[in-house]
């Protein structure tokens, strides 16, 4: 083969790795030049760099698991999953594992400890001892504290610490007052993380506890939390046509998708 057709064929090699590159990376920053979204209404492709730069969009309104502007960005599937079941909720964790203040933005609310009077139960209640401690004197000689034997995970046949309480409580509450705990917030007061976060304050949340039917009621995740397909169209469609680039219809697919 001729040396000039040599050349030829690695240069178009060359430019050929370039332009996939240049779709996903950035060779010089942090930011993506332009995004390849594979789906299955045919592919779109995202000139990130052009609506960051050029178009002067704030990060923060798309990536908007925060209020402010920042650098390390939680990509959209990082929220909108395609599904929302049991693989994308250990995924999500994962994401947001070393950055547990942005939990606020969608678990904005949070539990205290249950305020439990001692006093009250033992002295006004009229209960004795062993209707909370164990009255069999080969588990617990003498009354003491829970968290002497039950602990934070459970060991063997004794159960965690919160297991013991709730059933403990609620099965007492159920049997003298006919009143069965409903929701968390029957002993543990709530506090709306979003306010404690914009005022710079420390947010612990704990997904577990922060349960979406607290108050929403008996809902599904996805119907507060737009699938990836959903957040994609609302944000872009909106913006779009906020700018005079729309409207878009549903028949018409092939104004951002192509095949």
């Amino acid at each position: 083969m001729p040396r000039r057709h040599v050349f030829v064929t690695v240069f178009c090699c060359l430019m050929a790795v370039v332009a996939v590159v240049g779709y996903t990376h950035d060779t010089v920053g942090k930011t993506p030049v332009r995004l390849l979204l594979e789906n299955a209404g045919g592919r779109v492709v995202f000139d990130h760099r052009r609506h960051a730069e050029d178009y002067k969009v704030a990060c923060e309104t798309c990536h908007h698991e925060s209020a402010e502007a920042r650098e390390n960005v939680q990509p959209c599937g990082a929220c909108h999953g395609v599904d929302f079941d049991g693989s994308f909720r250990e995924d999500h964790v994962a994401a947001f594992a070393d950055d547990e203040t942005t939990c606020a933005t969608c678990h904005h609310m949070g539990s205290a400890p249950a305020k439990w009077d001692h006093a009250a139960h033992a002295e006004e209640y009229g209960l004795s001892c062993t209707d909370c401690h164990h009255a069999n004197a080969d588990i617990e000689p003498e009354p003491a504290r829970c968290t002497a034997c039950h602990l934070d995970k459970p060991m063997g046949d004794i159960p965690d610490m919160k297991t013991a309480a709730h059933a403990k409580c609620a099965d007492c509450h159920q049997k003298w007052f006919d009143a069965g705990m409903k929701g968390c917030t029957s002993c543990h007061p709530f506090t709306d993380n979003r306010k404690l976060s914009a005022s710079g304050q420390p947010v612990d949340v704990n997904p577990g506890d922060a349960d979406c039917t607290v108050c929403h009621g008996d809902v599904k995740a996805s119907e507060l939390i737009p699938d990836r397909m959903e957040a994609f169209h609302g944000n872009c469609m909106k913006c779009h046509e906020k700018h005079g680039k729309g409207p878009f219809r549903k028949d018409q697919c092939n104004q951002c998708h192509t095949k």
